[in-house]
Formats: structure tokens, C-alpha cells, sequence
């Protein structure tokens, strides 16, 4: 089963704003009319309530959403780019992995549409930073880088129901007459290598029923591998080979919290040797289904997450306005940087205008405070100025 991968995932970036307008006196509608950037493409994630693995997206190593279209004349703004859609099955869990640290993002529990990682913002043009003092603005905002990062989709199965037992415990065979599934089933172990589900009908309600591959006290064993998927699970119905049977204190063992706060019905494994065949009589299943049914009454769904997740997760932390680094000043104010990169430092009236909006967005104020002095580097994004 795919039920695994990783994925580098990169939004859009916001379109520039543009610098644009009419100058001269006695000319009707003039001034800047430099229409904003485009906002960039999000990544959003969808729950799919048909998809039953990762198998869509295993072999993708990288996705990216569109960038912004820039600004132009006449205040027009730029097109917004395309979001990138993941499809997803129900029950996957997405976290953001660094170095060798994951923190988890989303968990995909029902059928709709998340943005896991926005797109940039769209650089504002020239008409919107008009005001009293700068009445035609040589400035535009470049629009907001994108966003790179790592994630790692783990997709847990959702079931109200898990088989469990050793191998050739007759798993498949009971999951064969509880449900309207129709395994594999041989006289010999190891025939279930994959998650086997059913379903219980019942007049009210269905009942998803998974097979758990045989467990056995090994690292590479597939029934403990797969024990992930019973993390949503609600009950257990264990089928006991023998009374020294140790599935359960083998799964205590290796996957200690997976049988905390379940129910377990423990059912004996009874094998007619003649017929080379477990011999569950009817009476046996109807009483096992009543069982099923009166305990998930009483258990409430164990989802991971109890708590609402905003509807934009946020990535990265917010950093100092201006941070001194040796012998720089660093800013760190996104729109100062992103309106830095545009600057003509030739140009002495764009000049005057980008260190009032330096004064403005306090940036200023954070370099005397850090004692900056005439001749110091002050590094804004991808520029250098000398102070002066």
C-alpha cells in the first residue's frame, strides 16, 4: 500500500505592482494609476472520499503553484495565479519536515479544501502608495516571494473495526463472513500481505471492517508496519490461536499506545482439521455483529485532532523589523524589501521617496535606536545602501 511519500511543495509568487502614470499639468485624469500584482497560486489540499491510498502522488517528488501576473497602466491589476490541488484520501495526516524534525500541518478528515501554503501577495503599484507628501510615487512594490517547503503525507486509514492475529488465524475468513469483502483465503500463512476491508451492514448504520496482516514479534513484519492504520480504530476483534497466543503483548511492545483506550473482543480460533477450515457457525457471527455493534455504541470516535484548524496555516516566524549582524544592519520588513528591490539608487528623487517610506515604516527609528552612523551597511533584500 502507498501509504507514504514526501513532497516538496512551492506556492506562487505575488506579481509585481507597476509604476505608471501621466505627469503634466492641465491633463484630466492624470497622476499614478500603476495597477497592483497578482496574487500567487496556493497549494491546497482536497479531502477525496474516493481515493483509498497515496498511490496518486507517491511518484510526484515536487509541485508548484503559479506566479502572479504584475500590474499594468489604467490601475489594472495583475491575474491571480492558478492554485495547485492535491487530492487526497481521507484520513492522511500532512506535516512539514525539516532536517530531521516534522511538525505537523493538516489532517485531512472530510471532504473539502485547505490552502496549506499561500501564495505571495501582490506587489502594490504606484496609485496606491500616493498620499499628501508624494503625490506621484516613482515606487512600486515587488510582489511576495513564494514559499518552499518539505512535506511528508502519512495516510491513515479510517475503520471502526480491525482483525487482528497471528498469521493463519483465520483473519481473512472471518472478515469474509462478518462483511461483503471476499479475500484471499489458502490454508497456509502469510496470505494477507495487504489491508483486506469489509463492510458490516447494518439496518441504521455501516460499519467499515480492515484485516491487519498476521502479526508476529519481527521488525519486518508487515502486521506491525501496517498497525498505523488502526490508530482511528474503535475496536479490536482478536482471533486467539491458543491460550499462549502474544499478539496483544507483541503489539504492547512495539506499538504500546495503539490498543490504548480500545475495546477488544477476543474470539478463539477454532480449526476443524478435517475441513482444513475455520468452523464459525452463524449463530457465532450473529453474536460477534451484536457484540461489534452494542461497543461502538458506547465508544466515542477517537479522531487525532480535537481542535479547528485555521483555514491558512501560517509557515515561519515573524523576525525583528532591523537586526544588526556584524558590521550590517539587516531589514527584515517584507514590504520595505520588496519595495527595495525596485529602487533606482540613481535616481535621486526615487531616492528621497523610498527613505521617507524607510521613516514611515519605522524602520528608521529601529536603526538609531541600533546606532546606526553615517557610512554603515544597511542591507534591505538584495540591496546594499551606505548610510548616510
Amino acid at each position: 500500500m502507498n501509504d507514504n511519500t514526501k513532497l516538496l511543495i512551492t506556492s506562487g509568487s505575488g506579481g509585481d505592482g507597476a509604476i505608471s502614470g501621466i505627469r503634466k499639468k492641465f491633463i484630466p485624469r492624470g497622476g499614478p494609476d500603476g495597477g497592483d500584482g497578482g496574487e500567487g497560486g496556493s497549494i491546497v489540499v482536497f479531502g477525496n472520499k474516493k481515493l483509498s491510498s497515496l498511490k496518486d502522488v507517491t511518484y510526484i517528488k515536487k509541485i508548484k503553484a503559479q506566479n502572479g501576473f504584475p500590474g499594468s497602466a489604467g490601475n489594472k491589476k495583475g491575474k491571480k495565479g492558478k492554485d495547485k490541488v492535491i487530492n487526497l484520501p481521507i484520513g492522511t495526516v500532512i506535516y512539514e519536515v525539516q532536517k530531521e524534525v516534522r511538525k505537523k500541518l493538516y489532517e485531512v478528515l472530510k471532504e473539502e479544501k485547505k490552502t496549506i501554503l499561500p501564495g505571495g501577495k501582490g506587489g502594490r503599484g504606484n496609485s496606491k502608495m500616493a498620499n499628501s507628501v508624494i503625490q506621484y510615487p516613482l515606487l512600486a512594490e515587488k510582489g511576495e516571494d513564494n514559499k518552499e517547503i518539505l512535506i511528508e503525507l502519512d495516510y491513515l486509514m479510517e475503520s471502526d473495526v480491525a482483525i487482528i492475529g497471528k498469521p493463519n488465524s483465520g483473519k481473512s475468513y472471518l472478515l469474509s463472513k462478518l462483511t461483503n469483502a471476499k479475500p484471499q483465503i489458502k490454508n497456509y500463512p502469510y496470505t494477507t500481505t495487504n489491508i483486506e476491508t469489509g463492510i458490516i451492514e447494518n439496518v441504521k448504520r455501516q460499519h467499515k471492517v480492515i484485516e491487519i496482516p498476521g502479526i508476529e514479534d519481527s521488525n519486518n513484519n508487515l502486521g506491525l508496519k501496517n498497525l498505523k492504520h488502526t490508530e482511528r480504530t474503535k475496536l479490536f476483534l482478536f482471533l486467539k490461536s491458543s491460550q499462549d497466543d502474544k499478539t496483544l503483548e507483541i503489539i504492547k511492545k512495539h506499538k504500546k499506545n495503539i490498543l490504548k483506550n480500545k475495546a477488544v473482543i477476543t474470539i478463539p480460533s477454532y480449526l476443524n482439521l478435517e475441513e482444513k477450515e475455520l468452523d464459525f457457525k452463524n449463530e457465532d457471527i450473529e453474536e460477534i455483529k451484536i457484540r461489534v455493534e452494542e461497543l461502538l455504541g458506547k465508544t466515542k470516535q477517537n479522531n487525532l485532532s480535537q481542535n479547528e484548524v485555521p483555514e491558512v496555516i501560517v509557515i515561519g516566524e515573524e523576525k525583528e523589523v532591523v537586526e544588526k549582524r556584524g558590521q550590517k544592519f539587516i531589514v527584515n520588513h517584507e514590504q520595505v524589501k520588496r519595495i527595495a528591490e525596485r529602487v533606482n539608487l540613481d535616481h535621486w528623487d526615487v531616492m528621497a521617496q523610498f527613505m521617507k517610506i524607510l521613516h514611515n515604516k519605522g524602520v528608521s527609528k529601529k536603526l538609531f535606536e541600533l546606532e546606526v552612523k553615517p557610512g554603515d551597511i544597511i542591507e534591505i533584500g538584495k540591496i546594499e545602501l551606505e548610510w548616510s
